[in-house]
């Protein structure tokens, strides 16, 4: 049963990990295995991705997140976890939520993230022994489920994992409401919602949902300082194949020499390809954008994710709106 005494013994553990997270950051040995294996995973972004963690799991934070855990349950549970390996630590939120909520936890790692999830886990495991977390290669036995992947992927997992509690993730992605009188520093943080990790997460924005007299042009000015990513072999490929065929087929398009904007209703594009729609004001853009909520992840914006945060969502923030806690707790 998790009591108030555990859940703070635990919320301590978590504490302690946020350093061990700070000292992997700053593991060139680390950095370059996890980048040799996956070069998706670079090693400035795999240290943001280890930094950013560290940042969530302070004291402050923590503290804020503790109260809106439930508590009771009488029963552990062996609770499967299948990670996606998009991004560094992607699968990082579940685990932390099924160790605290004292399960048993099977966790089967992506083949693009061998290393690193691992490590972490060692790593708690480390800070304290009756972590029962373990890194397996098959969902035998499991109790619920917790899995993130394709919506074929999803398809399969809800198929044969029917009979059992489960919390299913399919491909989602974010967008952002762009006001004409957006200000630079607006523009300079929105880059950062773009352009980190590749924008290949579900909090990376791929659509711009433009009001109605901006300058498109500002955008090229505010993204310079990470053209930096065109140098990246995959993401320079995607680049050059996606624009070559856009010329192929005589789209019209904007781009910049490492990034193709493209007027476009679809909310995930293609990587290498941000996509913008036209709205009378941003009330319209905003209308327009929570109709597809179901697609979105978050939204950034004026009273919405600020600008500049998509990628550094705060605990509680539960992927697909889903209380993972909650669910966790209630297994038992």
């Amino acid at each position: 049963m998790l009591d108030s005494a555990l859940l703070h013994t635990r919320f301590l553990v978590l504490e302690r990990l946020g350093s061990e997270l700070r000292s992997m950051a700053a593991d060139p040995q680390l950095l370059a295995s996890a980048s040799a294996r996956n070069p998706w995973f670079s090693l400035e972004f795999t240290a943001d991705a280890l930094n950013a963690w560290a940042d969530a799991l302070t004291r402050e934070s923590l503290d804020a997140w503790i109260p809106m855990w439930p508590l009771g349950g009488t029963a552990s549970r062996t609770v499967g976890m299948v990670g996606a390996g998009n991004l560094p630590l992607v699968a990082l939120h579940d685990l932390l939520c099924g160790y605290v909520a004292g399960h048993r936890v099977r966790f089967k790692a992506s083949s693009d993230d061998p290393i690193l999830t691992a490590e972490v886990l060692r790593r708690l495991k480390s800070l304290d022994s009756e972590a029962d977390i373990e890194v397996v290669d098959r969902m035998n036995g499991v109790e619920a489920l917790i899995a993130t992947g394709g919506d074929q992927a999803v398809a399969h997992f809800d198929q044969y994992f029917a009979t059992v509690p489960r919390i299913l993730r399919g491909a989602r992605t974010s967008a952002a409401v762009v006001p004409a009188d957006a200000t630079d520093a607006e523009l300079d943080a929105l880059s950062d919602d773009l352009f980190r990790y590749f924008g290949r997460g579900c909090r990376s924005v791929t659509h711009l949902a433009l009001e109605r007299g901006f300058d498109v042009q500002r955008l090229f000015a505010s993204w310079m300082k990470w053209s930096r990513i065109a140098e990246h072999a995959r993401y320079g490929s995607n680049y050059d194949y996606h624009r070559a065929l856009f010329m192929l087929n005589r789209e019209p398009f904007l781009e910049n020499n490492w990034v193709v904007l493209r007027e476009h209703e679809t909310l995930k594009p293609p990587l290498s390809v941000v996509h913008t729609t036209w709205h009378d004001s941003t009330a319209a853009a905003e209308s327009w954008l929570d109709a597809q909520s179901d697609q979105l992840q978050t939204v950034v914006g004026r009273g919405r994710t600020p600008f500049g945060q998509s990628q550094f969502p705060a605990l509680w923030d539960y992927a697909d709106g889903v209380d993972t806690p909650a669910f966790l707790v209630g297994l038992g």
